[in-house]
This record gives structure tokens, sequence and C-alpha cells, in this order.
């Protein structure tokens, strides 16, 4: 048998995604009411575009497996993503593992 490796930090693991580029933060929504979730979702999205236009994020909801009914906070989140997020986010895709999304940001709103 092998020798088993101690677990690596998440920000000494290189992750390239959406296009290549590397996931700046990660935002794990894992325990939260949709409403809760969304929220949390709102406040990072804009942090995040308004400190670092084109990062790439990563929002975990996990599959929904441990849910009594049907999966809510990946389809809750997807929509605020399309619907509610403004200019705010400039691309979205499904997390290869299918239990959130990477999402890049766009730039803070110009105001004229």
């Amino acid at each position: 048998m092998g020798k088993r490796r101690p677990a690596t930090p998440l920000a000494s693991k290189v992750r390239e995604t959406l296009y290549g580029a590397t996931v700046r933060a990660e935002l794990d929504l894992h325990g939260l009411r949709a409403e809760q979730a969304i929220q949390r979702v709102e406040l990072f999205v804009d942090t995040w575009s308004r400190r670092e236009p084109d990062a790439v994020l990563r929002i975990i909801t996990g599959k929904g497996n441990r849910s009594a009914g049907a999966p809510v906070l990946l389809e809750a989140v997807r929509e605020w993503l399309r619907q509610e997020s403004g200019d705010k986010v400039a691309d979205m895709v499904r997390d290869a593992g299918g239990g959130g999304w990477l999402v890049r940001v766009g730039g803070p709103r110009n105001s004229s």
C-alpha cells in the first residue's frame, strides 16, 4: 500500500477552469436556505466584481443529494446568476463536479 498524503490546502492547489483561468475564490453554501444563499452570492459577486473584474469564482451549492426534497440551491443560484446579477456576471458554467457554478465576474457599472 502507498503512503498516505496529507490534504493539500486550497490555496496551494492550482485549479484551472473557465477558459484556463485560475479560480480566485470560493463560496461554499452547504447548509444554507435559499434566501441566505442568494444574499451571500450577491455580496460575494459584488465584492469580487469591484475588487478584480474578470476574476473566476467557484460557488459551491452541493448537488442536493441529502436534501429532503428536490435540490434547491443549485437552481436558485443559477437563476440569480442569470436573471438578477445584472452585468456583474460576464460568464458562467456548471462546475465539473456538478455541485456548483464557475463564474467570471464583470466590472462595476459605470455611472455617466
